[in-house]
């Protein structure tokens, strides 16, 4: 019998299981089967309910919450990207490998820099952490291909795939990314100057999940990422991420 993944959120689904255990979403029932019982009632008010296993988003302090600012942080051995709710407090960064951005740095410098020595630096293979306070791991994103074609694959700290981020670079700068689960489904696309922090993610139907502008009234180097529709709030996230990360190499 092949796999299941959740239509919601990508995650796989054990055999027999009747929610996903990341998203909580019902299984779609077979032809035929009996459907699923109806989810079990919310735990009475002030008691918590327990984290479904594997819960990158619990993990990061996402559940709940539809607005976020990202911070974009050049510093002397890479990029990483803060990513904070609506009052600024900070939930997690998103951290580049050190070693390998400066392998990436001397490889275009070794070039000459300019266009050859870009495609050359975006050539390296690189490791992003997704890191909260205390520096406790919670998740990586291994990027695989460079040059103006480039795959990103989010893996939980048991290395289980979530999400796969193919990004392409036109000859003349532009950006295209899309979003699939692990099974290889359009999960997000986006649409609008990826180059500017000015676009709308949507699902494979064209119904927009979020929406990614500049932040005025904010911190420097920040943009928004609003959710609008019914998505788990890491997936956008860290797509937005991958593709400013891919932007700046």
């Amino acid at each position: 019998m092949a796999a299941q993944f959740c239509m919601k959120c990508g995650k796989p689904i054990p055999e027999g299981a009747q929610f996903c255990q990341g998203c909580g979403s019902p299984v779609a029932a077979a032809a035929g089967s009996p459907a699923p019982p109806p989810p079990p009632p919310p735990p009475p008010s002030g008691v918590p309910s327990a984290a479904p296993t594997g819960d990158l988003s619990g993990a990061l302090g996402l559940r709940g919450q539809k607005n976020f600012l990202v911070q974009h942080q050049v510093i002397s051995l890479g990029h990483s990207y803060r990513v904070m709710d609506a009052h600024k407090h900070h939930l997690f960064t998103v951290r580049g490998d050190a070693g390998q951005n400066l392998q990436g740095n001397l490889l275009a410098g070794a070039l000459g820099g300019g266009y050859l020595g870009r495609l050359a630096g975006r050539s390296v293979n690189m490791t992003y952490s997704l890191v909260t306070e205390g520096e406790t791991v919670h998740g990586q994103v291994l990027k695989e291909g460079g040059g103006n074609q480039s795959t990103f694959t989010l893996t939980d700290p048991a290395g289980q795939r979530w999400l796969v981020v193919h990004l392409q670079r036109g000859v003349m700068g532009g950006i295209t990314a899309t979003a699939v689960n692990p099974a290889g489904q359009p999960m997000m696309q986006t649409s609008g100057n990826l180059l500017r922090h000015n676009f709308v993610i949507k699902d494979p139907s064209g119904k927009e999940l979020a929406k990614v502008h500049e932040a005025w009234v904010a911190v420097r180097d920040t943009y928004n990422v609003d959710l609008m529709g019914e998505i788990d709030p890491m997936y956008p996230l860290v797509f937005t991420i991958l593709i400013d990360f891919e932007k700046e190499k």
